[in-house]
């Protein structure tokens, strides 16, 4: 039987705002344990993340998904100096890298704000890549986590555990102060926040199930 490592890389650097992604892991470990298919996935995770992590968890462990979690910006995405505090790994070292060493990654989530861009990078060399155009708060992330890793886990699709993720966003977002509506739907209120599913050219995303049974 087939199973699939998920790389958690955790970046939050000394001299960044902080944030909560040790309940973003346990949240994902909670939901992959609770699902019907738990037995397909195995989640590794890496703390402190610094650049050459990447390379060398890629080699090692041969990830079907990497999750990235920290802090993104216009020109890439964060990581740990071994001093302590943020490194920048620019857009083109992300790619160059999984280019270089992700044959074996078939999804990767930049759960950090301003991913888009980078996510878009990726396509060149993964099949699937989830990432965010703006700002997205901890609670938003921790909820896409629950609904995207939960759907996996009960062998649904990329595309529909990526529905979930952002179905989860919508049940768990509380109203904004001064909303006059209360009532209003939640998705109206956080469609800023809605991560983004980029898929390559000739990958259909309805159709890759990672736990599915091997044919």
């Amino acid at each position: 039987m087939q199973k699939h490592t998920i790389l958690f890389l955790a970046a939050n650097p000394s001299d960044t705002d902080p944030l909560a992604l040790d309940r973003e892991a346990r949240a994902i470990l909670r939901e992959l344990e609770q699902s019907g298919h738990r037995d397909r996935f195995q989640l590794e995770t890496r703390w402190a993340a610094e650049p050459l992590d990447l390379l060398r968890e890629l080699r090692k462990l041969r990830p079907t998904v990497v999750h990235y979690s920290g802090h993104g910006g216009a020109q890439g995405l964060f990581f740990q100096h071994a001093m302590g505090g943020a490194q920048l790994v620019p857009t083109a070292a992300l790619a160059e890298t999984f280019g270089a060493a992700g044959a074996s990654v078939q999804v990767v989530v930049l759960n950090a704000c301003y991913s888009e861009a980078h996510a878009d990078a990726l396509l060149a060399h993964v099949d699937c890549v989830v990432g965010t155009d703006g700002p997205i708060r901890d609670e938003a992330v921790r909820s896409f986590a629950v609904g995207f890793y939960g759907g996996l886990g009960e062998r649904e699709s990329v595309a529909a555990a990526y529905r979930q993720g952002c179905a989860a966003i919508s049940l768990a977002a509380p109203p904004e102060p001064g909303d006059r509506d209360v009532m209003a739907p939640v998705a109206a209120r956080r469609t800023g926040e809605r991560p983004r599913l980029k898929v390559r050219v000739g990958v259909d995303a309805e159709q890759l199930v990672l736990a599915a049974d091997p044919r």
